[in-house]
């Protein structure tokens, strides 16, 4: 750097403890011994001590909605009483929950006053989610140019992930859309561009879609309200997840002595069969008339369409992700219907709005001598092929084994080539399959555990990690339960879960 650094200074602000961690992990690279760094909290340094000679390295994250950490906010005060820090140079590793509307909001807020002030940022901000080492890897390498003189490094650097939710959706374009199997309900493979989003996530996160309604259904609506307007009035309202509070609203304007019997306490499993593929329409039609619900009635009990999440199927990419769907098609009342997620992503060009969430608990163990269990069916497979296209990408030699359920091998055989050349690769170790209307008699995953029982119990006693994905109601239970008896061990799953080796996405 132009100016000599006589000390630099590396100040942290943390609440759960991960900040601290990396502020540590800083002050030990080799780059910075010959500077002897001190580590400190925020509040243990004072704005107006710092100046000529000094570098000032903070890690910190924001507390809740973009406040600073109980060990940063006397710095933050103390800042705002500053006059001049014009001699001061700095760089800001910020992180950050993009599930909150401030995301990141107290180190943007701390760069915007130490840039006031006249201090010299020598690196440009970083703003990290929970996926935050491949940034802090960068970032770390790019202070290092900077203090061995490459100022135009710190300039170049631009990491920061961009906060998306459902008020501020990003509109991803298809890229691909093709069927994964050879018979209906198809699974399909879709692809989406997020190129120039910011979007930042890893494999075992979470994709969530703002989906649009069925256009039929909607003409339906607006001929039933007889209200030509309403077709765009409630495009984007929820019309498929009715609450039992929109049923209660719409019991007493229609004066409805059904509908308020079918929402008693004792008619739970009757209410619940009766809206299994129901939408609002069917409400209305059997328990309303359009003099007793009108379009004003319904703008105001129905809230916006409810977010879908989906499990990502790739490995990190900045342009692109990968999603593995199943199509919801069926009839009811004489009316052809789909799935208002699933229709909207397979009849509709794009683009569609969506938004990504971490989901850490179905990261892979940081060791990759952990071995890893995956046991999905169906579409399932969508997070645990993003894990291993993970595993791929990095080079990464762990042991793994997958079994896979689904009902014919060949129709139903998702991602067979590729599952076939991560064997031949050697990230996949073992594929067991569990194709359940092959044979005279059913055969599914937990079958496969049971005939695989020593292979399985040898995994576990290795310290394998289990990733369980797919339908709750069919594979919770039998999976658990053939574990158990693999590993002749009762209450299995919960030891698993108290020692964090059960990962679990269920639907």
């Amino acid at each position: 750097m132009a100016d000599i650094i006589e000390r630099i200074l590396i100040g942290y602000g943390s609440e759960s403890g991960k900040a601290q961690a990396l502020a540590t992990r800083l002050g030990g690279l080799p780059f910075l011994h010959p500077y002897a760094p001190t580590l400190l909290t925020l509040n243990e340094i004072s704005p107006a001590d710092l100046g000529k000679g000094d570098l000032l390295l903070i890690v910190s994250s924001s507390f809740g909605d973009g406040e600073p950490p109980a060990n940063a906010e006397l710095f933050f005060d103390a800042l705002a009483h500053t006059q001049n820090l014009a001699q001061l140079r700095y760089a800001i590793f910020g992180l950050g929950d993009t599930a909150y509307p401030r995301f990141c909001g107290f180190t943007q807020s701390l760069d915007a006053g130490l840039s006031e002030r006249g201090a010299q940022a020598i690196v440009n901000r970083v703003d990290a989610d929970v996926n935050f080492e491949s940034f802090f890897a960068t970032w770390s390498a790019v202070v290092e140019q900077v203090i061995a003189g490459d100022l135009q490094a710190g300039r170049d650097l631009h990491l920061r992930v961009t906060a998306y939710g459902e008020d501020n959706a990003f509109a991803a374009g298809l890229l691909e859309r093709r069927s994964l199997s050879a018979r209906a309900p198809y699974a399909w493979h879709l692809r989406l561009d997020i190129a120039g989003s910011g979007i930042g996530y890893r494999a075992g996160d979470s994709l969530y879609l703002l989906p649009e309604n069925d256009e039929a259904l909607l003409l339906r609506l607006a001929a039933w309200l007889g209200r030509p307007e309403a077709k765009e009035a409630l495009r984007q309202r929820e019309l498929r997840q009715i609450s039992k509070a929109v049923l209660r609203e719409l019991a007493q304007l229609a004066d409805s002595e059904d509908l308020k019997g079918m929402l008693k306490i004792r008619q739970r499993k009757a209410l619940e069969a009766y809206l299994y593929g129901a939408d609002l329409l069917d409400v209305l039609q059997e328990f309303c008339t359009p003099q007793s619900v009108t379009l004003e009635d319904l703008l105001s009990l129905l809230p916006a369409c409810l977010p879908r999440a989906y499990s990502i199927a790739s490995a990190s990419r900045e342009d692109s992700l990968d999603l593995c769907v199943r199509e919801v098609r069926y009839e009811r009342n004489g009316r052809a219907r789909s799935g208002t997620a699933t229709g909207w992503l397979l009849d509709h060009p794009g683009p569609f709005r969506v938004f990504c969430r971490a989901n850490p608990s179905f990261y892979l163990p940081p060791d990759p001598e952990i071995p890893v269990l995956f046991i999905g069916t169906g579409t399932g497979i969508a997070p645990l092929i993003g894990l291993l296209r993970e595993m791929a990408l990095g080079g990464e030699q762990r042991e793994t084994a997958l079994i896979f359920g689904e009902k014919r091998r060949d129709e139903d055989f998702l991602y067979r080539e590729e599952l076939e050349s991560l064997c031949e690769g050697g990230v996949l170790n073992r594929l067991i399959t569990a194709f359940s209307r092959d044979g005279a008699t059913k055969y599914y995953v937990q079958h496969a555990i049971e005939e695989h029982a020593d292979y399985v119990r040898e995994l576990l006693l290795k310290g394998a990690h289990v990733y369980l994905c797919g339908n709750r109601q069919y594979l919770e239970h039998a999976v658990a339960t053939a574990l158990e008896k693999a590993c002749r061990t009762e209450n299995l799953c919960q030891t698993l879960i108290e020692q964090q080796r059960l990962h679990l996405e269920l639907y």
